[in-house]
C-alpha cells in the first residue's frame, strides 16, 4: 500500500543549527514545518560549541535539547527524528521527500540543511581523536589548545594558511604533509614563518585517546604534539549531490542573498553553502532562509 503523504508548508532536511534556526523562525511565523532529522549532526563529536554568544561551551547535544524545549511553544513545528531522507524530488509544484521509514513528506518549499561530509585521512588513531584533539577550525578550538605544541596536516596553500594562522594561538606549530612534497613557494613561505615541515608519511597518531601525545612517522621518528588541525576535503551528502544544484569550484551549494538555490522553492543554509563553518554562522543562515521562505509563501 502506498503511504499517504504528509502535506506541510516547509520541509527542513537536517536538524543542526541551520535547520533548527529556520524552524524556529517559521514556527513563529505560524507555518507548518517538519524537521526531518537523521540525528547525527556533524559537530556531535566536539566537546562544546564556541563563538556562540550566550551558549559558549555548551555541548552540541545540549544545544539541540535546549532548542527543542523552546520550540515546544510553537505547535506547528514537528520534529521527525531518526529519519534519513532517501530522495527529494520536485513534483507538481511540491517538494516530495521519502524517508528511510517509507514515509512521504510533501512541502510547498524545502530547506537543505544537511551539513557536509568530511573526507578524513586514513590514519591509525585518527577516528578516536576526531573532535577532541584533532580539529578542523582554530576559531572553534584554538583557545582550548593555546600555547600547546600544535600540528597542521595539510598540503599546498592550506598548509601555509593554517600553519601561519595557528601561530595566533601557539608559537610551537609544525606542518605535516604525510608524504607529499610542497611546492617551492609554499615551502619558502613556511620557512620564512619559521614553521618546521615534516614530509614523512605518518604511521600513527599516539597517546591515550582521545588525547594526542605524538605523531609517529613510518621511518620510526616521532614529533610530540598535543593537538592536530586538519585541512581536508569535504563533499555533499548523497541527497544533495543528486539534486543537480549549482555549486561553486569548491563544491558548496550556490545560494543568492536570500539563501535560495537555483532549484524552484528550494533554499540551503549552513555548512552545505560555505567553508566558513561556525555554529552561529549556520544559525544565522538558517534564520535568513526561514524568513525568506516565509515571505515567499505568505506574499505569493
Amino acid at each position: 500500500m502506498t503511504p499517504t503523504p504528509t502535506d506541510l508548508d516547509v520541509l527542513i532536511i537536517g536538524g543542526g543549527p541551520a535547520g533548527l534556526s529556520a524552524a524556529l523562525c517559521l514556527g513563529r511565523a505560524r507555518k507548518n514545518v517538519a524537521v526531518l532529522d537523521a540525528g547525527v549532526p556533524r559537530h556531535r563529536v566536539a566537546e562544546g560549541v564556541h563563538n556562540f554568544i550566550s551558549r559558549e561551551g555548551v555541548a552540541p547535544a545540549a544545544l539541540r535539547e535546549i532548542t527543542w524545549d523552546q520550540m515546544a511553544a510553537y505547535p506547528s513545528v514537528r520534529h521527525v527524528g531518526g529519519r534519513r531522507i532517501e530522495s527529494l524530488t520536485w513534483q507538481r509544484g511540491r517538494w516530495v521527500a521519502l524517508d528511510d521509514h517509507g514515509e512521504i513528506w510533501r512541502g510547498k518549499a524545502a530547506l537543505i540543511a544537511t551539513g557536509v561530509i568530511d573526507d578524513h585521512p586514513d590514519l591509525p588513531g585518527y577516528t578516536a581523536r576526531w573532535g577532541q584533539s584533532i580539529h578542523h577550525c582554530p576559531y572553534c578550538h584554538g583557545w582550548e589548545v593555546r600555547d600547546q605544541p600544535l600540528a597542521v596536516l595539510a598540503q599546498g596553500e592550506g598548509a601555509v594558511h593554517m600553519g601561519r594562522l595557528l601561530r595566533g594561538w601557539s608559537d610551537d606549530v609544525v606542518v605535516l604533509t604525510h608524504g607529499h612534497d610542497l611546492e617551492p613557494e609554499h615551502a619558502a613561505a613556511l620557512e620564512a614563518a619559521e614553521i618546521p615541515v615534516y614530509t614523512q608519511p605518518i604511521a600513527a597518531l599516539e597517546g591515550e585517546a582521545p588525547a594526542l601525545s605524538h605523531v609517529r612517522f613510518k621511518d620510526g621518528a616521532a614529533v610530540a604534539r598535543q593537538a592536530l588541525f586538519v585541512v581536508s576535503g569535504q563533499r555533499q551528502v548523497s541527497l544533495v549531490a543528486g539534486l543537480d544544484l549549482a555549486q561553486n569550484e569548491m563544491g558548496y551549494v550556490i545560494v543568492d542573498e536570500m539563501m535560495r538555490t537555483n532549484a524552484p522553492m528550494l533554499w540551503a543554509a549552513g555548512d552545505v553553502t560555505s567553508r566558513m563553518q561556525q555554529v552561529i554562522e549556520s544559525a544565522a543562515q538558517g534564520l535568513k532562509a526561514g524568513a525568506m521562505i516565509n515571505a515567499t509563501l505568505t506574499l505569493a
